[in-house]
């Protein structure tokens, strides 16, 4: 026999056996995670992709094509997240999310899921390197059940790349991208169709998800799975539970009824991501209502987030993002504002009284998520398999002070963000340099520390204009700066009359710059195409493929 994914153990004919074992003193242990899990939070965390700062009614009062009610009731019971910053676009902002690094510290560039060098068994793939430690095994540590849906993107070429081997218990979602939502095919989400010429994308924990795969939206699918997991949840135990949307990500696809509701916009586009938006918020509405009904809403602590800007462009293939960040400047792909400052709250029973109804202005960053929930969970933050591979530490700050505790707004502990390799933020100030597009739209991937030009340099919404690559590039490559708490739309470089400024700025940035984690992820593999029958799936240091899908439980 051989032990394979998730400790599924194989026997004979490759059929999965369970063997459940209970260990000498398993009673006394499970007894003081008992103890212990009494004073923990539930976790709900939800990562909304590709949503626009300016399609939200917290922040777009009295319009109907921003119809959010349930996201803006959240934000009246909880706390605004004023500065909260992602890296530009969704795969290096994953990785972030779940290893608590900047992204210059895990991945970026590189995020084709088949990629493979075949000479670095730990950083040769797309996504997190192997020996980092996942949230949720932290979480898992400490007592907490761990699950998730929805979409990864954070890589899959082996189990310890995916969902399962990162520490969730179970995982229901895709692993590219994105994909269609009727169909669940890898979809359009890219300039080219990958090595493998679009398979399925819809994994259920152990296997693919066969005989699921478009059989309806997936949304539906993903909401109908959280709200399954938690009916089946014990609330006497903490539950860890990550809810990663594919709204509004492109391709551009809702279900009629929903589209209907906002025929009153003649954009198409404009209409079916608007109609997007309001079918997440509807989701969002049933999650957090099950957790009123199972009685663990009071114990929760709710975290929702974009994983970057709303993208503003339209795109040769890709076609049109949709989305609005007015008034802030920029998209998605770019390191303006409105490409990293994104919509973000708490909200939930574990937010004190005294701090419902506020919004907050310090400085947060998508890597303190993964400290703070350590700091709750009464776990450390360090990660010592990576130190002992040689790999980037976490970056995270604990924010649980400023959030959930008795430190005052205004004493957060971030006052500086790497944004990227030419980017920097520090107090009011921030410096651009340039831009990341020429590697991120596979223009030129010798490209790794960018190029002068940053594009969207602008306040378009991304539901009109030409078809470009690189719209209104900037050239910022003597630095161009911005006090950002007294400008925070971008309007004015001040570069030339705070020289000195620009010097320090360039200066640390450089510095910062050495400590980028660039391995060789390799090239697209094809040898992962064929190991799942017509799906997407793991597949370096596989156990050969089962004969049998039957599963047996000892």
């Amino acid at each position: 026999s051989h032990f394979g994914p998730g400790g599924l153990q194989y026997g004979r004919a490759g059929v999965r056996v369970v063997i459940m074992r209970l260990q000498p003193g398993v009673g006394v242990l499970a007894a003081s995670l008992a103890v212990a899990a009494a004073s923990k939070p539930h976790i709900l965390l939800v990562l909304v992709d590709d949503w626009g700062w300016n399609n939200v009614g917290y922040h777009r009062p009295n319009d109907p094509e921003v119809a959010t009610p349930n996201v803006d009731a959240l934000v009246k019971e909880g706390i605004e997240l004023n500065r909260h910053y992602t890296y530009h676009y969704c795969s290096p902002s994953r990785a972030t999310l779940q290893s608590g690094r900047l992204s210059v510290h895990v991945a970026y560039g590189f995020d084709d899921p088949m990629l493979r060098s075949k000479t670095d068994p730990d950083g040769g793939f797309s996504g997190i390197p192997r020996n980092m430690t996942g949230i949720a095994e932290k979480m898992r540590s400490a007592g907490y059940r761990t699950h998730m849906t929805g979409k990864w993107d954070a890589g899959m070429a082996s189990w310890e790349h995916t969902p399962m081997g990162r520490g969730y218990e179970t995982f229901f979602g895709y692993y590219h991208h994105a994909e269609d939502y009727w169909t669940q095919r890898l979809s359009d989400s890219d300039f080219k169709p990958d090595v493998c010429g679009n398979l399925v994308d819809l994994w259920n924990t152990t296997g693919p998800a066969y005989g699921l795969n478009g059989t309806a939206y997936v949304e539906e699918m993903f909401t109908a799975n959280t709200l399954g997991v938690l009916d089946r949840h014990d609330p006497a135990e903490p539950l860890f539970m990550f809810h990663s949307f594919h709204l509004m990500h492109s391709p551009l696809q809702v279900p009629k009824e929903w589209e209907e509701k906002f025929m009153f916009l003649q954009n198409p586009d404009r209409r079916k991501y608007a109609a997007m938006t309001h079918y997440m918020d509807d989701a969002l509405g049933k999650i957090v209502q099950k957790f009123k009904d199972k009685g663990m809403w009071e114990n929760t602590l709710m975290v929702v987030s974009s994983d970057n800007g709303g993208p503003t462009y339209n795109l040769p293939v890709i076609g049109y993002g949709a989305a609005s960040n007015a008034p802030l400047k920029g998209s998605k792909m770019s390191d303006w504002e409105g490409g990293i400052r994104v919509n973000a709250f708490v909200s939930g029973g574990a937010v004190p009284a005294q701090k419902r109804g506020s919004k907050l202005d310090d400085y947060l960053h998508m890597t303190d998520w993964y400290t703070t929930f350590c700091a709750l969970a009464g776990v450390d933050p360090a990660d010592e398999r990576a130190a002992r591979a040689g790999l980037p530490p976490v970056d995270g700050f604990d924010q649980s002070a400023l959030l959930l505790g008795e430190a005052p707004f205004g004493t957060g502990k971030r006052v500086e963000i790497h944004h990227s390799a030419r980017a920097l933020t520090f107090g009011r100030w921030k410096l651009i340099t340039g831009g990341m597009q020429g590697l991120e739209m596979h223009i030129d991937h010798s490209q790794v520390f960018g190029n002068d030009s940053i594009p969207f340099s602008d306040y378009l919404p991304g539901y009109e204009g030409p078809e470009l690559l690189c719209r209104n590039l900037t050239n910022c490559g003597a630095g161009c700066l911005y006090d950002v708490i007294a400008d925070p739309y971008e309007t004015e470089d001040v570069a030339a009359e705070n020289p000195e400024v620009v010097t320090k700025a360039k200066a640390r940035l450089a510095e910062l710059n050495k400590g980028i984690y660039l391995p060789d992820r390799g090239t697209p593999d094809a040898g992962g195409c064929g190991r799942w029958n017509g799906f997407y799936g793991p597949w370096v240091d596989m156990p050969a493929p089962e004969v049998s899908q039957e599963e047996i439980v000892i």
